[in-house]
């Protein structure tokens, strides 16, 4: 399989060096808003189910920002007929669900008279797909063209950490004095999170007005990611400091969003 994906990776390139060194080349930046689809927008935190945290397929990812770039070379013998990369990157936030499990928790947390602080830090989907594939624009008129395009390339995946640290007093009991004691405690849970590397798909279409600006719609399959990693639990309990680590592996997630975004040309 990574033969094969070099190889294909080296035809590109060889396609892009023969077909396109004399070509006409537009070159765009692009802004645009995510929109996750399927179970990657979906969680249940009332059972305490989402990705980054248990062993399901539910992302829990919601609204998301996009920015990118992308070259596009014309292909001289085919009128309208263009070869596309582009690399691009994702950003989702947590959904609606899961900002509310994190009010929930933190209004418990203040209710409670042994903590003096605390911060919780939730997780954000990261994913940068590059890509190449071909596009084709038909001309209305002068001034206006639409457009169509299909890309296969190669997404890396993470997340942002999730962290809880609380600090505060536990009470003790003095049995030599028989009488209760406040001790004091700090607890930091972190869990940090592998790269992933997947094969990912895209497609779309638009329209671009004066070869100047483009308005698209795409649908990307990010493909599939394990979701995995490190958690490490620190404590430092009247004075003393203690750490412990484990390695982590939950499900796959199966990232796939629709993207609007506003496109400058060059």
């Amino acid at each position: 399989m990574k033969r094969q994906i070099k190889k294909i990776a080296l035809l590109i390139v060889a396609i892009l060096g023969v077909n396109c060194g004399n070509a006409q080349t537009d070159f765009s930046i692009h802004l645009g808003m995510l929109f996750p689809q399927g179970d990657f927008a979906e969680s249940r935190m009332d059972n305490g189910q989402v990705a980054w945290g248990d062993k399901t397929n539910r992302g829990g990812a919601g609204l998301g920002f996009d920015a990118g770039m992308k070259f596009r070379f014309n292909i001289p013998s085919v009128k309208g007929l263009g070869i596309i990369a582009s690399a691009d990157f994702f950003l989702n936030m947590p959904n609606d669900d899961v900002k509310d499990w994190k009010d929930d928790l933190i209004s418990e947390l203040e209710k409670d008279e042994h903590l003096d602080e605390f911060s919780i830090a939730i997780p954000h989907y990261i994913n940068v797909p590059i890509m190449v594939g071909l596009n084709y624009e038909y001309g209305i008129n002068d001034n206006i063209k639409i457009w169509g395009e299909g890309a296969l390339g190669l997404n890396i995946g993470t997340l942002t950490s999730f962290k809880q640290s609380f600090i505060g007093t536990a009470e003790e009991y003095d049995y030599y004095y028989g009488h209760w004691y406040d001790v004091d405690v700090e607890e930091t849970v972190k869990y940090s999170y592998s790269i992933n590397t997947s094969l990912a798909f895209q497609f779309g279409a638009g329209f671009m007005l004066n070869d100047k600006y483009s308005l698209g719609v795409h649908y990307y399959s990010l493909g599939s990611q394990k979701i995995k990693g490190e958690a490490m639990l620190e404590e430092i309990y009247d004075g003393e400091s203690s750490i412990e680590d484990e390695r982590f592996t939950f499900k796959r997630i199966n990232p796939g969003m629709l993207t609007i975004r506003l496109g400058l040309h060059f």
